[in-house]
């Protein structure tokens, strides 16, 4: 097994980019996984400063509505502008002498303050509610009276999880971020090995070495595997001591055989890709493009089910849409039965992977560069 022990000398002399690549990605999953959401939505209060001359029923009805979630100021009327541009008050407003007939208020904002545009929803929002029941035919006070009611209502504003999931349980979408990981590392990982076998001094070596070409290229491919379960393993135990995993949930359970299929599949893509393609530039180039262009396209970013029908039909040609299928699948519904089709389907990629380079090979390994 010397080709298979070197494998892993190659690996070791080539750890400083492999580990980097690997605490990058561990600080961008945890940033994903671990940050805290947002849980509800709370109104701001705003700093105003009214200026009402109309001194009407509905104008002081309108600053008393106001003041009740933001915060009006008594100041001099010709330090607003100061107060405005210092930032001391964030909205001024005017409510001029013809408001009972036109209905209208000027607004006046601090500089790159976006509190005036609160004010003025809150504004045309009152008015409203009052000329809908003015329409109606209810007197001036009985419109004020009854909008001041409908707009005590309280409503609770939840943010839902842009992942798709609980807030207390990222467990699908880390696993559904492992589809960029498991692709960039075991592509980079496989390119690295493959690139030094295919130097020129190193390939003649190995033309007159003892040892049969089927055994080295067994050996070899032995070390691939290894590479892709390593990588697989180590990101599951990150996951059991992130997440305190407990072993009794079927979900994660199947989350995990999932990964680990595709992984496989990962490693035969990866040797295909290496072998057909003889430039180094463009086996880095390709990594690049397929782990991300897969991990936009199929879900692993943004779920499968914000993205367009467009991007998911052209998802549908990696093996990526079909794994990150299943992890949406069993958060529903946690069964073997549910993802047995998907994982035949990425097992199909991986033999058609396999087939792909055992086929090209007789007519790649003979030219050496």
């Amino acid at each position: 097994m010397k080709v298979y022990k070197n494998y892993f000398k190659i690996l070791w002399t080539h750890k400083v980019p492999i580990i980097l690549y690997t605490v990058i990605f561990l600080v961008l999953l945890m940033f994903f996984t671990r940050s805290e959401e947002a849980q509800g939505y709370e109104s701001v209060a705003i700093n105003i400063y009214v200026d009402d001359e109309a001194q009407t029923d509905l104008s002081k009805a309108l600053v008393a509505y106001l003041g009740k979630a933001n915060k009006i100021k008594d100041i001099d009327r010709d330090l607003v502008e100061d107060k405005l541009f210092y930032q001391n008050i964030n909205v001024a407003l005017e409510i001029p002498k013809d408001f009972a007939e036109e209905k209208k208020v000027l607004y006046k904002a601090a500089p790159g303050d976006i509190g005036g545009m609160k004010i003025k929803e809150e504004v045309n929002k009152y008015l409203s509610q009052v000329e809908s029941y003015l329409l109606a035919g209810f007197s001036m006070d009985q419109a004020i009276s009854n909008t001041n009611e409908d707009l005590e209502e309280k409503f609770v504003v939840a943010i839902r999880s842009a992942a798709g999931v609980k807030t207390e349980d990222h467990s699908a979408f880390y696993f559904n971020f492992l589809n960029y990981l498991l692709l960039s590392q075991v592509m980079l990982i496989v390119a690295i090995i493959v690139k030094v076998y295919k130097k020129k001094t190193v390939a003649m070596r190995n033309l007159v070495s003892p040892l049969p070409k089927s055994k080295m290229n067994f050996q070899l491919m032995l070390g691939h595997i290894t590479t892709g379960l390593g990588v697989w393993f180590l990101y599951m135990l990150i996951f059991v001591i992130l997440y305190k995993y407990d072993f009794t949930r079927t979900d994660i359970n199947l989350m995990m055989v999932n990964s680990l299929v595709f992984a496989l599949a990962v490693v035969a893509m990866a040797v295909m890709f290496t072998s057909l393609i003889k430039n180094d530039n463009a086996v880095q180039g390709l990594t690049n493009v397929l782990a991300l262009g897969s991990s936009f396209l199929c879900g692993a970013f943004v779920p499968q089910k914000f993205l367009g029908s467009t991007a998911l039909k052209i998802g549908k040609i990696f093996p990526s849409y079909y794994y990150i299928k299943n992890n949406n699948l069993l958060e529903e519904n946690p069964s073997i039965e549910t993802i047995k089709t998907n994982l035949f389907i990425i097992l199909a990629y991986a033999l058609a992977f396999i087939i792909i380079f055992i086929v090209s090979k007789p007519k790649t390994s003979d030219k050496i560069n």
